[in-house]
């Protein structure tokens, strides 16, 4: 076991590493692109709920204090907007800006080429496989976390 958990970490070490040093995103930091990512397919697939900061929270793992920096920072460079709900004004809702939402755009695209690559060289099926896996450990990993 002790060789195989340790193959293991580094492969998972290895893959982390290549995405975040490549600087994929190099328009923006780290936590700017994972939060536009998740407000980017947030509302693609469910345009009528929004996130709120708390839930952008649990999403990323992110500090409270850390996630209102960074929205703040954000909010500047009109990356996002920050909205208070009317039912309830205690929410403030957080969502691309749609003016400026083409800077993360562009670089979510050029992510996705590098992604078309590796599924070109490893092929469909090994992909799908790998979702599957790569899913599968993210679960087990949170549950034994927990």
């Amino acid at each position: 076991m002790k060789k195989i958990n340790e193959d293991l970490l580094d492969a998972w070490l290895t893959v982390s590493r290549t995405i975040i040093n490549e600087r994929l995103v190099s328009d923006m930091p780290y936590n700017e692109a994972r939060i536009c990512n998740i407000l980017y397919r947030h509302q693609r697939r469910h345009p009528e709920d929004r996130l709120t900061a708390t839930r952008l929270c649990l999403e990323t793992n992110m500090l409270k204090s850390q996630m209102n920096r960074t929205l703040s920072q954000m909010e500047k460079k009109g990356l996002i907007v920050r909205e208070r709900s009317s039912q309830d004004r205690r929410n403030i809702f957080v969502s691309l800006d749609p003016k400026n939402a083409g800077v993360y755009i562009a670089q979510h695209t050029k992510i996705l080429e590098l992604a078309d690559r590796v599924i070109e060289k490893i092929g469909k099926e090994k992909t799908m496989e790998l979702i599957e896996l790569l899913t599968t450990v993210s679960a087990i990993a949170c549950e034994v976390i927990k």
